[in-house]
């Protein structure tokens, strides 16, 4: 090799070693902002739902405070019902007082002397008997009245009691649900701030995040440009449709297609499938072919690229670990990664592809049946 055509070499291959941490940490900013943005539009959505819940408490404590408060108008005005019979029924024990007072300032006035009067006064003893009989009546009215209405004072005082318990427990149970609703609201304010505060993270998470992917863009289409021109094989890769044998044993948890997001009722296109592993965490290349990459990338974790002839690709996403190295060949079979959890929703799987001319296949048109 020309000694001077070495330190451009080198230059070039620091260059690209450069660009490839750089587009690595890129990728994992914008895996940890897109997370955020995730987890922003998760937690106000579970906001905005504690939103509502309080909001229905509050109009059920509101309409709880509205009854309460017609038991208490209710129970007030009996309070006031029976406080004006109270005071009537005391205006008729102090007129009856004053009455039989009347009735014993006389007789006290009468005196012996009076009684004597009264006697000689007297035609015959029929006529004594009606006097003394109609004294004797007036007092015994005038103390029967007072006894009646001092029974019906006392009747009257324990309803009363008992209305001003309930009213009280009434007041008690107002003052219960005016705290309830304070408190109700203070939370409502809260979670509003919260929302605020999220929505104030998402703006900045979006324009940081467009950023990172118009970086990552640039950098990408600078990685594409390593695609080697063909690798030559002797297998020729469009022969071996629903051939191929699996990348390891497992089982399918996400299919190739179109699929419904659960969280946000919106729809994405998988480009491959997902594998569960099972027996085996080793992933093994499907054909012959050279790694063109092998790193972290957005949404996929570890991911190994291999290009096989006729401009076919395989992807093997979410690896624990590498077991060949970027620009090695590799044969059919040959241990390439172990599956792990990198990049991944489902925990430890695989996450496979096959493109041709960089369109996206359904794999399990391409793999044997099982």
């Amino acid at each position: 090799m020309n000694k001077k055509l070495i330190p451009l070499f080198t230059a070039l291959l620091l260059v690209f070693a450069s660009s490839q941490e750089k587009l690595r940490v890129i990728n994992l900013k914008i895996d940890e902002i897109s997370a955020k943005l995730l987890a922003c539009k998760q937690d106000k959505s579970s906001i905005l739902n504690d939103i509502y819940a309080l909001e229905l408490q509050t109009e059920s404590v509101v309409i709880g405070l509205n009854k309460v408060d017609l038991l208490l108008a209710d129970t007030r005005a009996q309070i006031a019902r029976k406080q004006k019979e109270e005071e009537h029924l005391q205006a008729k024990i102090r007129s009856s007082q004053d009455k039989v007072k009347r009735i014993l300032r006389v007789l006290y006035k009468i005196g012996e002397l009076g009684y004597v009067k009264l006697f000689i006064n007297i035609g015959n003893f029929d006529q004594l008997f009606r006097n003394y009989r109609l004294i004797v009546s007036l007092m015994d009215d005038r103390v029967m009245a007072i006894r009646e209405i001092r029974q019906g004072l006392m009747k009257l005082q324990e309803i009363k009691a008992e209305l001003q318990v309930e009213f009280d427990r009434q007041n008690n149970l107002r003052k219960e649900q005016s705290g309830k609703l304070s408190r109700l609201q203070g939370l409502k304010q809260e979670k509003l701030e919260l929302i605020a505060k999220i929505n104030r993270q998402r703006d900045f998470n979006v324009r940081l995040l467009e950023e990172l992917k118009n970086e990552g863009e640039n950098l990408t289409q600078f990685l594409d440009q390593r695609t080697v021109a063909d690798v030559p094989d002797l297998v020729d890769f469009k022969l071996m449709q629903g051939k191929l044998a699996w990348p390891l044993p497992g089982n399918i948890i996400s299919s190739f297609g179109k699929k419904k997001s659960a969280n946000f009722n919106t729809y994405t296109m998988n480009n491959g499938i997902e594998i569960k592993p099972v027996l085996s965490d080793e992933i093994k290349a499907i054909g012959a072919g050279e790694i063109i990459f092998c790193d972290y990338f957005k949404g996929y974790g570890n991911l190994l690229i291999i290009q096989h002839a006729g401009n076919f690709h395989t992807l093997y996403g979410h690896c624990d670990s590498f077991k060949r190295k970027l620009g090695e060949r590799v044969q059919v079979g040959e241990v390439i990664a172990l599956a792990g959890n990198s990049g991944s929703l489902y925990g430890k799987s695989l996450y496979f592809e096959i493109r041709q001319n960089l369109k996206p296949l359904n794999p399990l048109l391409w793999l044997s049946k099982r």
